[in-house]
């Protein structure tokens, strides 16, 4: 239903900057490179759900980017916005990223609690406003989050299902506003050889406490199949016939 990307984000990751020499910057340095990947992933994202979503924003030229959607408190901006006059707000996709280890703790935990507080305010105001709104959030993060934990603590990817998995999981309009329907980790390699390559999971998913998952894993296309499945469970249910 959409073009397939490839499973990567290389590109993505190299226009944003030099990683290595940015992780050695200070915040404001690391700031820019945030944000520069997460216009070019909102960018990557909408262009793989243009084919089920005609319309979508940001459109094929980069116009719309963190375009404007009603909220139950005026207006927000959204990373990708599915937006029709007959739905109103119809698909939302948040995106965050985690690009950096922090150099106290040499794990990447230091802002799930900041980015868990962001997506509780994005919900909440969306979904007060349009309880049908489906609503997902991708949360990049290096695959080495994986490789910090051990028996006895847990991984910082295994922090992040802590924080992020009870921020998923709405089901229906009538469900709590505060819930994002989805919710997906989107880990990408650093090494120059592998740069970009994607390991994509469901926060709702069973995941390791420490290690590399080797289970439940998806790619970047499978991701976007979910988000245009999920959004067709709200908008269009299938009825099935006992004939």
């Amino acid at each position: 239903m959409h073009a397939s990307p490839p499973n990567s984000i290389r590109r993505q990751l190299t226009n944003a900057g030099d990683r290595e020499r940015v992780a050695l910057g200070d915040r404001s340095a690391k700031k820019n490179f945030a944000e520069r990947l997460s216009r070019a992933l909102a960018q990557l994202v909408a262009d793989g759900l243009r084919e089920a979503f005609p319309g979508i924003l940001p459109d094929e030229r980069g116009r719309g980017q963190e375009s404007r959607a009603r909220t139950a408190r005026g207006f927000k901006k959204l990373d990708v916005n599915y937006s029709t006059p007959e739905l109103g707000l119809g698909l939302g996709v948040s995106i965050k990223t985690l690009n950096f280890v922090d150099p106290r703790s040499s794990r990447y935990t230091k802002n799930y609690t900041r980015i868990d507080n962001e997506l509780r305010a994005e919900a909440m105001d969306y979904h007060r406003r349009q309880p049908y709104a489906v609503l997902v959030a991708l949360v990049f993060l290096p695959i080495d989050a994986c490789d910090d934990g051990s028996p006895e603590r847990k991984s910082s990817l295994a922090k992040a299902v802590e924080i992020f998995r009870f921020r998923a999981g709405r089901e229906d309009p009538g469900d709590l506003p505060e819930l994002f329907e989805r919710i997906f980790l989107m880990l990408y390699e650093t090494a120059p050889e592998r740069l970009g390559e994607l390991t994509c999971l469901d926060v709702c998913d069973k995941l390791p406490k420490y290690g590399r998952p080797r289970r439940n894993i998806r790619t970047l296309a499978q991701v976007l199949d979910e988000i245009v499945a999920t959004y067709d469970q709200r908008n269009k249910p299938r009825i099935e016939w006992d004939d």
